[in-house]
């Protein structure tokens, strides 16, 4: 049950603090042939939690890393997501060597080198947040995610956003007139 509960919950972290309605907010979609801002300052250093990050920041960061998965070395960008999982996605997923399986799955292996995406507006309430994704991917076309993050309370990512989970869903369900 814990192993299926992993698969259909994907968690990812990254921390974001903005006001609670998910400011800091970026264009709304990414073109697949636009290319791709750097991660980070330096080509060697993933992106991490902080709270100057909004929850639709941090799903960015991740999704973004995932679609560069080999940058700035072989599955940096699952290390990056998983620098973004909160606390009790880890204990679901974790340690880094299992969550990379994770992307081994019919389930979340769309998004490894995925070639854009479009994201929702953040739907804060609480100290939560849900953003939908979708992915153009290469083999499967278009594919849809639901984010869920939640604001940490407790250090040492205390102010930041993290994702809690991480759900394919059928673009059906996503209301992609929102996307």
């Amino acid at each position: 049950m814990r192993t299926l509960l992993s698969l259909l919950m994907l968690p990812v972290v990254i921390a974001a603090a903005a006001g609670p309605d998910g400011a800091h907010a970026r264009p709304a979609a990414t073109s697949p042939t636009a290319p791709r801002p750097p991660m980070s300052a330096s080509a060697d250093t993933l992106p991490e939690p902080s709270p100057d990050l909004s929850a639709k920041e941090v799903v960015r960061l991740q999704v973004d890393a995932l679609g560069r998965n080999d940058e700035p070395r072989e599955d940096a960008g699952i290390e990056a997501a998983f620098n973004f999982a909160s606390p009790d996605n880890k204990r679901v997923t974790g340690p880094l060597r299992r969550f990379r399986t994770l992307f081994d799955t019919p389930a979340y292996g769309p998004m490894i080198d995925h070639q854009g995406a479009t994201y929702s507006e953040a739907e804060v309430e609480d100290g939560t947040a849900r953003i939908g994704v979708i992915l153009q991917t290469e083999s499967e076309g278009r594919v849809g995610y639901l984010f869920r993050l939640s604001l940490q309370s407790s250090p040492p990512h205390e102010d930041c956003w993290m994702t809690d989970a991480v759900q394919r869903v059928p673009l059906d369900t996503m209301g992609e007139e929102k996307i």
